[in-house]
């Protein structure tokens, strides 16, 4: 149970979408992009109700496995000594391997904001927002109790 005033957040989510593979599936690692937020607020109370809003942010991106994925590129070398110690013939051979990792490439985001929507909810009514229920309990003159389940 909570409670929000006038200007009050009473729900932000940030939604996610899993980030594409070369083949359009999801990407096996469960990797996941940023896909916008919902945020509702609550406005105030009009005619016993309570009046809130519900704002969308959509994000489009071209983020995919393929230029998310850092690249990892082995250099391998190889050092040859030979020389003579007392006379002897004296060779020896070390190889050696670094990596260069080259981050993953910038996206591109665009970003929508979907027409605000209003809602107006008495006490003991509901909303679904995103898979979630916004349950108003109670509505007094200068705040509202709410349940998310």
């Amino acid at each position: 149970m909570r409670t929000a005033g006038p200007g009050d957040t009473v729900l932000d989510f940030r939604l996610s979408r899993p980030l594409p593979n070369a083949f359009g599936g999801a990407d096996i690692f469960g990797r996941t992009t940023s896909a916008g937020r919902v945020v509702v607020r609550f406005l105030g109370v009009e005619g016993g109700r309570a009046a809130l809003e519900r704002s969308d942010l959509m994000i489009e991106t071209n983020a995919t496995t393929m230029n998310q994925t850092p690249l990892v590129v082995p250099h391998a070398s190889r050092t040859t000594v030979a020389g003579m110690v007392d006379g002897r013939p004296v060779s020896g051979v070390a190889t050696s391997t670094d990596y260069a990792v080259v981050g993953p490439r910038p996206t591109a985001q665009i970003a929508t904001a979907r027409t605000p929507i209003r809602l107006m909810l008495a006490a003991g009514q509901s909303v679904p927002v995103e898979g979630r229920t916004l349950r108003i309990l109670q509505v007094q003159a200068n705040s509202v109790t709410y349940r998310i389940d």
